[in-house]
């Protein structure tokens, strides 16, 4: 997950307001050294310490962990963002928000779950699909030493290696404006990275399920992505014939039992995600853009002989601000 941090134009007062919000989180943060040092719990010492072995690691591996993860902040029991996605009710596209740098954006992001909630309304009453999740943890692109939330720590060790994994691949490769291949990429290193790590621990329970846990979302790619055929063939059908909003949404909520029914099949926490606020555009996409193609991706991966090697070849791929994914199946 990506947190936008530059100021422009009329979202000045916004990304303001989170840039003081990301300041306080930042003024919060602890040294993971110090709270090894003065917690007398065993199993928070043995979470504490398995990050900075966990930033270690991505550095053998060719990740650059910079400041990141060597501090973290405590978030209690809220959880560290709040992400609001939106989406046309008629095309399966993100409603995006553009900011320097990064450039357009597929979510909002807010500490405070009331202004999100606030904000999906706002979008929700101008006629879009809305959808608010929660993210445990965010990278800002290694622009700032990130912390890590505390609630991360209590999510057990596979949970703490696959999110640090996954942040740390957006501090080292970021394909401006394409968050859901970025979201898809990071994903993939992080099981493929994280199954290592364990096994390199003599963890080979742990190893065992992390590789389970990439088979599984492999299988969800699958499904996501004929969902997202189906979806894609249903607007084009509506928009040509010029239905009307009742009959496009009456039409469309029929594809997505059917896409639910597929996901329930292989992956129950799939269907339970898909359908949390409401089968719609938003929530498929909030989902989609952490597995969309993802086969073409793992297997993109598999093809290099390190990361590194990998992500240089992503870097020309995608130079002047080529689509990753066309330039990825030409390149197959």
């Amino acid at each position: 997950m990506t947190a936008a941090l530059a100021v422009c134009g009329c979202r000045a007062g916004y990304v303001a307001r989170l840039a003081y919000e990301e300041a306080c989180y930042l003024a919060r943060a602890r040294p993971i050294q110090e709270l090894i040092a003065e917690t007398p719990d065993l199993a928070r010492r043995e979470a504490l310490a398995l990050v900075l072995e966990v930033r270690r690691f991505a550095g053998s591996r060719g990740l650059d962990p910079g400041g990141s993860y060597l501090e973290v902040t405590d978030t209690g029991a809220a959880p560290a963002f709040q992400v609001v996605t939106a989406a046309p009710v008629d095309r399966l596209e993100p409603y995006t928000w553009w900011y320097p740098v990064i450039g357009a954006i597929p979510y909002r992001g807010y500490f405070d779950p009331d202004k999100a909630r606030d904000f999906a309304a706002g979008l929700q009453a101008e006629g879009l699909d809305t959808r608010i999740v929660e993210a445990s943890a965010f990278s800002t692109l290694g622009w700032l030493a990130d912390p890590l939330p505390s609630k991360v720590l209590d999510q057990g060790p596979l949970a703490i290696v696959t999110t640090v994994l996954h942040e740390l691949v957006h501090q080292n490769f970021f394909a401006r404006g394409q968050v859901a291949f970025n979201e898809t990429l990071a994903t993939a290193v992080a099981y493929r990275l994280a199954a290592d790590f364990f096994e390199g621990r003599g963890d080979a329970a742990s190893a065992g399920r992390v590789r389970s846990a990439r088979l599984a979302w492999l299988a969800r790619g699958r499904v996501l992505d004929q969902g997202a055929t189906w979806l894609e063939e249903l607007f084009a059908r509506a928009r040509a014939e010029h239905w009307p909003r009742g009959r496009l949404l009456a039409e469309r909520e029929s594809v997505y039992r059917a896409i639910n029914e597929s996901a329930a099949g292989i992956d129950s926490a799939l269907a339970a995600a898909l359908a949390a606020g409401g089968l719609n555009n938003a929530s498929f996409l909030a989902v989609y853009r952490y597995a969309e193609q993802a086969a073409m991706l793992d297997d993109f991966l598999a093809g290099h002989p390190s990361l590194p090697d990998a992500l240089a070849r992503l870097r020309a791929l995608t130079a002047g601000g080529k689509d990753a994914y066309a330039a990825l199946a030409r390149a197959a």
